[in-house]
């Protein structure tokens, strides 16, 4: 057999108690599913479940389906299976929001008690789309329901969510034979030093970083915000009394006041050239706009904007080192200056990409390449090679065998509109530009820019337009 084993994510997902008894707990679609797998040539590289979630919870809380999708962007997987598609999702909307992800990096789904139901035929779309309906109307009117039943619960002090949603400071206990919010005793000292800090140093980077140093280096600025706008802290939930406080009705209105004072006015009209385009060269994550104006004339006042990209992951979370500010400026003129030079060394690492491409040998013939791919199915099912090995192994030698059945040119890539540009007066061009049009004019040619250690520019990449 030459046919290439699929790699495919197992979700499962319960939302209550009754699924339980009806047979769809999630150890039963985890065996059902796992063995649907075996059956067509899948191997399971993943199994994502959320419990106690409903399909139609909102995208963000399903966090099983996050870690699914990152999984899928690192190219990890190629097939999604799930037992029923209302386990999957029963919200038209968050549904069309996955499948832009998953169509974007060619990973299918499929229903397996479903076959009718698909996104390959037509039939199979419209079927989708009638039980997302169905479904999404079937859970609307529940949730009105369960709403009057949450609020009674609220008024009478209950809890009614999850030991993973609480906040922090919090856990479940039981009071007078009622499960309901208490103070978890692990964080009640943070929690306190949180409120004492911020109260009497008014001051959010500061508390941040305090909480860091001498409670839990994790703590972020998520958390801060969290922390001085959740109701929890005072003893309410939707204006009801609901758990014990940490801080008294007039101090929580104390701190809303002093939060107030600290949320950063950002300047409207500040563009910014190069957002999405500059990684840090420490952590990697993409750099992120900040700016200032700064007075360039004393006796009339003129101010001047000045735009820079940081980490946030260092100016912020304080997980990165770089403190480093990388000035727009300084980009924009190194990149005028010095355009016609990193458009020449592109072209020349992107001709020594393609010629160690076509220096690969191809020697073997069809039915020899397929008994290597026979060989190649048989070891990784007895778990004789690792997956990264057997894809590579496998993508090389399918790719082998093809290029013996049909030689394919390899596109051409086309630098006409980069090069008419660089032929051009383009600085008299660009210094006509607008604000906004500076910022398409970049976009429309670099791709990303590489900085070196030392916070300047190291090479840059383009924005390429194939043709064949």
């Amino acid at each position: 057999m030459t046919e290439k084993i699929k790699r495919c994510a197992i979700y499962i997902r319960v939302s209550t108690s009754e699924q339980l008894v009806r047979g769809k707990s999630l150890e039963a679609q985890r065996d059902y599913l796992t063995s649907y797998a075996s059956a067509h040539n899948m191997i399971p590289v993943g199994i994502y479940a959320d419990k106690g979630k409903t399909a139609r919870k909102e995208l963000k809380k399903r966090k099983a389906i996050h870690s699914l999708l990152e999984d899928v962007k690192a190219g990890k997987i190629d097939v999604i299976l799930f037992w029923r598609i209302d386990r999957w999702f029963r919200n038209m909307s968050d549904f069309y929001k996955v499948q832009d992800i998953l169509d974007e990096h060619g990973v299918r789904w499929i229903s397996t008690s479903e076959p009718g139901i698909n996104m390959e035929t037509r039939d199979g779309r419209l079927q989708l789309n009638v039980v997302l309906s169905i479904g999404q109307n079937e859970v609307d009117t529940t949730s009105e329901r369960i709403k009057f039943v949450n609020e009674a619960s609220i008024r009478q002090g209950k809890l009614i969510f999850g030991e993973g949603n609480m906040p922090i400071g919090y856990k479940s206990g039981i009071i007078n034979g009622k499960k309901c919010m208490v103070k978890d005793p692990e964080q009640e000292e943070m929690v306190n030093a949180f409120f004492d800090y911020f109260e009497k140093h008014q001051g959010k980077q500061a508390t941040l970083r305090y909480i860091q140093s001498h409670y839990d280096p994790c703590f972020s600025y998520s958390n801060l915000r969290t922390m001085l706008s959740s109701e929890f802290y005072k003893g309410t939930y939707r204006g009801n009394p609901y758990c014990p406080p940490y801080v008294s009705e007039e101090r929580w209105e104390r701190l809303q006041k002093i939060s107030k004072k600290n949320i950063k006015r950002t300047p409207s009209g500040r563009i910014y050239y190069f957002s999405g385009m500059i990684r840090c060269p420490e952590c990697g994550h993409i750099l992120s706009g900040t700016g200032c104006k700064s007075i360039i004339n004393r006796k009339t006042g003129e101010k001047r904007d000045y735009c820079y990209y940081r980490c946030n992951r260092a100016m912020i979370d304080r997980i990165c080192t770089n403190k480093h500010k990388v000035s727009q400026n300084l980009v924009e003129t190194y990149l005028l200056d010095n355009l016609k030079t990193e458009f020449e060394e592109y072209k020349i690492r992107v001709e020594k990409i393609q010629k160690r491409k076509e220096s690969k040998p191809k020697a073997r013939t069809e039915k020899q390449i397929e008994q290597e791919m026979s060989r190649l199915n048989l070891l990784f099912q007895k778990n004789r090679v690792t997956w990264e090995y057997y894809s590579k192994e496998y993508d090389a030698l399918e790719e082998e065998r093809n290029s013996l059945k049909v030689e394919i040119p390899e596109p051409q890539r086309d630098y006409s509109f980069i090069e008419s540009l660089l032929q051009q007066d383009f600085l008299s061009i660009y210094t006509s530009l607008s604000q906004e049009n500076r910022r398409t004019f970049w976009r429309n040619i670099i791709q990303q820019i590489h900085l070196k250690p030392d916070y300047t520019i190291d090479y840059v990449d383009f924005v390429q337009n194939r043709s064949w």
